[in-house]
């Protein structure tokens, strides 16, 4: 058996991708198990852990000296095997690090995104003082994300006279603007 495996091995070494795939074949029940293991332990997606194994294998037959006899090829295969997956496994955690946001970081976003809201508040709040009631009403609607048309059949005028609105409100927010700037 030793004797074949080695041959095996030299083959593999010779770049014979047929030997590759008898060697994968032989190996299929440790893959499996050591893929499935670390699969459940939430550590990547199952083809890419088993891409990860079998290159592993692969690496393993092409670095293994089988001159020597301290260390039989299939423990060297497996700790080959595993270390692979637990390379693969501090990738997906360093990835699933960086997309998550710190906790301090995101904190700090929402006030900035709840000052500015705050702000915008004030803003309207101020000009709504210097609209009409019919100007006011069509900011409301425009800012509730509504078109021109649909403006228009809300309160019952036609385009020509929502645009003319809206065209007065921004005058008025400029002006407010410069006053306050």
């Amino acid at each position: 058996m030793e004797e074949a495996l080695a041959a095996l091995l030299r083959e593999i070494q010779s770049g014979s991708d047929e030997s590759f795939e008898k060697l994968k074949v032989q190996y299929a029940p440790l893959i499996a198990s050591m893929v499935s293991s670390f699969y459940a332990s939430g550590s990547g997606a199952k083809d890419e852990l088993l891409q990860e194994a079998r290159s592993a294998l692969l690496k393993a037959a092409l670095t293994y000296d089988h001159t020597q006899r301290e260390v039989t090829f299939g423990l060297y295969a497996k700790i080959c095997i595993r270390n692979a997956l637990i390379s693969h496994r501090r990738k997906v955690l360093c990835r699933t690090q960086q997309d998550m946001p710190s906790a301090p970081a995101e904190k700090k976003e929402a006030r900035r995104v709840i000052a500015r809201v705050q702000d915008a508040q004030r803003v309207v709040a101020r000009l709504a003082d210097s609209l009409s009631p019919y100007e006011c009403q069509v900011l409301e609607e425009y800012m509730a994300g509504k078109s021109v048309p649909e403006i228009a059949a809300a309160v019952g005028k036609n385009p020509k006279s929502i645009y003319n609105a809206l065209f007065r409100i921004r005058q008025k927010a400029k002006q407010l603007e410069q006053t306050e700037g």
